[in-house]
C-alpha cells in the first residue's frame, strides 16, 4: 500500500464537489499508430483513449475544486520507495532523464468592472522544476513516457489541462515508428509492477432522482 494514500483507494474519480479536467498528448501526422503510454496520479491508473485519427491520447483526471496547481512529471521509469512493506513514496534514479513541471491555473478577470463569471478567462502558468532527491510528489501526474519527444506544454482552460506537444522530428529521434513502439512497448512492460500499486478509477458518480407517487383523487358516481 502506499503510505499515506489509504484514503485515495476509496477515492472518487469523479465527484460532485470536484472539477475535471482533460488532459491531452498530441502527436505529429508522421505517426500511423500511436503507442499506449500508462499514465498515474494518486495511487490510480488513469484510463486513456486513443484518437489515431487525430493523432492524440486523451485522459480525464479529478481534483478538489480549491486545487489550483498541479506537477506533472514525463519520464520513462518510476519506482516505488518500499519499507517494511510500505511503499513510502515514488521516485526515479538520480540523473535519469525527466521533464517535471508545476502548473497552476490563473484565473484574469476581462473587465474590471463586471463581476459575473462569464467574465473571467482561465490560462495556466507553466514553470519547470527538478524533482529533489528524485522523490515524486504524491499529488503528481505521471506520464512513462521518454521526454525527449516532448516540444512543450501549451494552451489550456478551466477545463482542459495545457497540451503536451510531442516533437516533429520523433520519428527521426526514435530511430522509425517500430522502435517508437517497442520503445513503448517495454516501457508498458516496465510499469506492470506499478499497476499492482496502483487501483483503476471508480465509475461516474450519477445522481439518483427520487422518484415521486402521484395519487389522483376522484369521486365515484
Amino acid at each position: 500500500m502506499l503510505a499515506g494514500h489509504s484514503k485515495l483507494f476509496s477515492w472518487n474519480m469523479y465527484s460532485f464537489d470536484k472539477n475535471l479536467f482533460v488532459g491531452n498528448m498530441l502527436f505529429p501526422h508522421t505517426i500511423s499508430n500511436i503507442p499506449q503510454i500508462p499514465v498515474y496520479q494518486k495511487g490510480l491508473k488513469i484510463q486513456t483513449e486513443v484518437d489515431n485519427s487525430s493523432k492524440k491520447i486523451q485522459f480525464t483526471i479529478s481534483e478538489d475544486k480549491e486545487c489550483r496547481h498541479f506537477y506533472l512529471l514525463i519520464t520513462q521509469y518510476i519506482q516505488p520507495k518500499i519499507e517494511d512493506n510500505t511503499v513510502q513514496c515514488l521516485k526515479i534514479e538520480p540523473g535519469q532523464t525527466h521533464k517535471f513541471y508545476k502548473i497552476t491555473l490563473i484565473a484574469k478577470r476581462e473587465d474590471k468592472n463586471l463581476k459575473d463569471k462569464d467574465n473571467i478567462s482561465y490560462s495556466w502558468k507553466v514553470k519547470d522544476k527538478k524533482l529533489t532527491q528524485g522523490i515524486i510528489p504524491d499529488d503528481t501526474l505521471i506520464i512513462l513516457f521518454n521526454s525527449d519527444y516532448v516540444e512543450k506544454l501549451d494552451g489550456g482552460n478551466d477545463l482542459e489541462l495545457p497540451k503536451i506537444i510531442i516533437k516533429n522530428n520523433i520519428l527521426e529521434l526514435a530511430g522509425s515508428e517500430k522502435k517508437l513502439h517497442n520503445e513503448a512497448n517495454e516501457i508498458l512492460m516496465g510499469s506492470l509492477d506499478l499497476n499492482i500499486l496502483h487501483i483503476k478509477p471508480t465509475a461516474e458518480v450519477k445522481p439518483e432522482y427520487k422518484k415521486k407517487l402521484v395519487i389522483a383523487m376522484s369521486n365515484s358516481e
